[in-house]
């Protein structure tokens, strides 16, 4: 019995070193995506994506609910000039001296009234959320126009915690990958 627990907590662990989690990737030269390191990356289901020119939102994009990997993996892609976190466009807001048209960036009604009072920007942000009648968590990246706050990109992927794993290659990397190819469509 000991050694069925060995074995079962020995390939467990297997699992989990074949893929890489939170690591930012660089962008294949070859095919313009994400590339990983170790396995290959799923795909993700993109839901939205409207053709619409990004040159709209002047190279900038603000990264929400994406932790510091969102923020680093949003610019690795170099679909943007500039990546904003929320911290970055709390100064901005200060140094520009925004505060009375801009109180609050807590709610999107604030990064639409930034985006009129500074300059246009595209938001993306990060959401997990369970569908109606699904037991199993979704993951999806959204891109949205903070000046009318239309989702104008959102791919998705399910999260298969059980057999799959989250992990970069899954997960993350083709949620970025589905942004990267929609905005090459769209620039």
């Amino acid at each position: 019995m000991r050694f069925l627990s060995f074995a079962v907590v020995l390939a467990a662990v297997a699992l989990v070193g074949c893929a890489s989690h939170l690591k930012v990737a660089p962008v294949d030269p070859q095919t313009g995506l994400l590339k990983s390191e170790i396995g290959t990356v799923g795909n993700a289901t993109t839901v939205i994506a409207k053709d619409i020119s990004l040159s709209k939102f002047n190279g900038i994009a603000v990264m929400s609910n994406g932790g510091e990997y969102g923020l680093q993996q949003l610019r690795a892609t170099n679909v943007f000039k500039e990546v904003l976190s929320f911290e970055d466009i709390q100064k901005l807001i200060v140094t520009k001296g925004l505060q009375d048209q801009v109180s609050s960036i807590a709610e999107p009604i604030g990064l639409t009234r930034l985006a009129k009072a500074y300059k246009p920007f595209l938001w993306v942000h990060a959401k997990s959320l369970r569908k109606p009648g699904e037991h199993q968590p979704y993951l999806q990246l959204i891109a949205t126009d903070p000046t009318t706050l239309d989702q104008i990109f959102l791919a998705e992927v399910k999260l298969d915690i059980a057999w799959a794993g989250v992990n970069d290659q899954n997960v993350r990397y083709p949620l970025f990958n589905s942004f990267i190819q929609w905005a090459r469509k769209n620039p």
